[in-house]
């Protein structure tokens, strides 16, 4: 509600109140029982009704967003893998790892913070898709499973997916914090020429792309991208047939404005599994299945 639905809610749960205080008033001694009974139903539902459709404090406690330790640094760049899946591993598994150890705390606020319920809902929703997809992304080292016929090219499928968990971490993350400071959640994308830089800042166009992307201060006086392995030597991700071509498109977020809601629209269409769909641009109310 606005803060004048705020004060009509108000002034009419006090009215009904005041209603049943004089007709406990009024009543005579055999009806003073009933009376009271009546009252105090009436003082409950408007306070249940009040919580439930206002802004108003009345009663609510404070929540503190604290979470396992110790957290990392969520907005620090991550080191350079030089293409081996292995040496991101130590940054992005305790990283899904926290997110989902706090994604229980999303379903808890869905019902009590003072966002509105859709948002709130979707929120919520969204950190649990991105805590999901975090943890599918965290594939097994390459030891412990049998080897495919293409070594290069499943060390750049497993960095594409590491680099997932990362972003879909801090997605994950920023998406609860919304919810626990009752703040609309805000923009914040990547670098598109490596997600692991600082978070982007400038949008601009590069050659051969149709529209613009969000680039780190550094990445856009001079191009740094992360690169993965190939056959034929190591190769920017974004041109990596390996990598998961939702994240390649989306450049983990930064090609379309609202990233973090085509991410989790991309992870979700990978849930129901119908893959990409234009870009990620899908409306970000589509169903999860998990």
């Amino acid at each position: 509600m606005t803060r004048t639905g705020d004060l009509l809610a108000l002034a009419a749960a006090a009215g009904v109140s005041t209603g049943a205080a004089w007709l406990a008033a009024a009543a005579d001694a055999g009806q003073r029982y009933e009376a009271g009974l009546v009252l105090g139903l009436a003082a409950g539902l408007s306070m249940a009704l009040l919580r439930r459709f206002t802004r108003l404090p009345l009663g609510r406690r404070p929540y503190t967003f604290a979470l396992p330790l110790p957290a990392p640094d969520w907005r620090a760049p991550l080191p350079d893998p030089h293409g081996d899946p292995e040496a991101l591993r130590p940054h992005a598994e305790p990283r899904a790892r926290l997110l989902s150890d706090a994604s229980a705390l999303g379903a808890a606020l869905r019902h009590s913070c003072a966002l509105p319920p859709e948002l709130r809902t979707e929120l919520a929703a969204s950190a649990t898709a991105a805590s999901i997809q975090a943890s599918n992304s965290v594939l097994p080292p390459a030891g412990d499973g049998p080897l495919g016929p293409d070594p290069a090219y499943d060390a750049a499928y497993a960095l594409g997916e590491l680099v997932a968990a990362v972003e879909f971490s801090r997605i994950g993350l920023r998406t609860l914090e919304a919810l626990v400071t009752e703040r609309p959640l805000r923009a914040d994308p990547p670098c598109w020429f490596n997600p692991l830089h600082e978070r982007g800042r400038t949008r601009m166009v590069i050659a051969g792309a149709a529209e613009e992307v969000t680039v780190c201060h550094g990445c856009a006086r001079e191009p740094a991208p992360l690169l993965v392995p190939s056959v034929a030597g190591p190769v920017p991700y974004y041109e990596s047939e390996a990598v998961d071509p939702r994240w390649r498109l989306l450049g983990y977020g930064a090609v379309v404005p609202d990233g973090t809601a085509a991410m989790i629209a991309a992870a979700r269409d990978g849930f129901c599994g119908d893959g990409a769909k234009q870009h990620g641009t899908k409306r970000l109310g589509t169903k999860v299945s998990w």
